[in-house]
């Protein structure tokens, strides 16, 4: 199971780039070609400050930026290739990396891919973690990429994050929610004569 980054946010520029590269990338049946020529390159962006400063230096001209990446591109996919020329044309190297983002999630949405981080305060066994996916597999009716995480500090019991959505079954949450009802009994008495009312 792969570490993600969850919460990361991109911009609607770099929404709106993936969902333009993605159509294309559809349209022509190259979804993985070009999801893995995007992956590699970002990654070579991301781990390289040199190559990073080259393409968001403004004072390189246009046409060396793109004589660049289709040297550093050279055999890699064409509309991928045509992708970055755009890019450099907009000035938007540095949405690159949200546009991966926004095209694996475009690309993971489609094929009914749903990512779930799971944290527990003890690690789970490798049965254990099957026979959970399973089930949020189940509920979801999606399959599921697991990231598993600990904190001691939720005591017990889980917590899930699915997208923005955040489902908590710990212990600490539960004492927390107790906690909030005990030191507030008036509030807890007016809603009850509310109720009865």
């Amino acid at each position: 199971m792969r570490t993600r980054e969850h919460g990361l946010r991109y911009s609607k520029i770099a929404r709106v780039y993936a969902t333009a590269l993605y159509q294309a990338a559809q349209e022509e049946d190259r979804l993985e070609r070009v999801r893995g020529d995007l992956e590699d390159f970002v990654e070579a962006v991301t781990n390289s400050d040199e190559l990073r400063q080259f393409l968001e230096a403004e004072e390189i001209s246009d046409s060396r930026k793109k004589d660049a990446l289709m040297d550093l591109t050279e055999g890699g996919d064409e509309l991928f290739r045509n992708f970055l020329r755009l890019i450099v044309d907009k000035s938007r190297e540095s949405e690159l990396v949200g546009v991966r983002e926004a095209f694996v999630e475009l690309v993971e949405k489609a094929a009914g891919l749903v990512h779930v981080e799971v944290v527990t305060a003890v690690p789970l066994t490798a049965s254990l973690q099957e026979a959970l996916k399973k089930k949020i597999e189940s509920s979801l009716n999606k399959t599921v990429e697991l990231t598993m995480m600990v904190d001691e500090e939720i005591l017990g019991g889980l917590r899930l994050r699915i997208g923005d959505r955040v489902a908590d079954a710990s212990v600490r949450h539960r004492l927390e929610k107790l906690r909030q009802l005990l030191t507030s009994p008036m509030a807890s008495l007016e809603g009850s004569v509310e109720a009865a009312s």
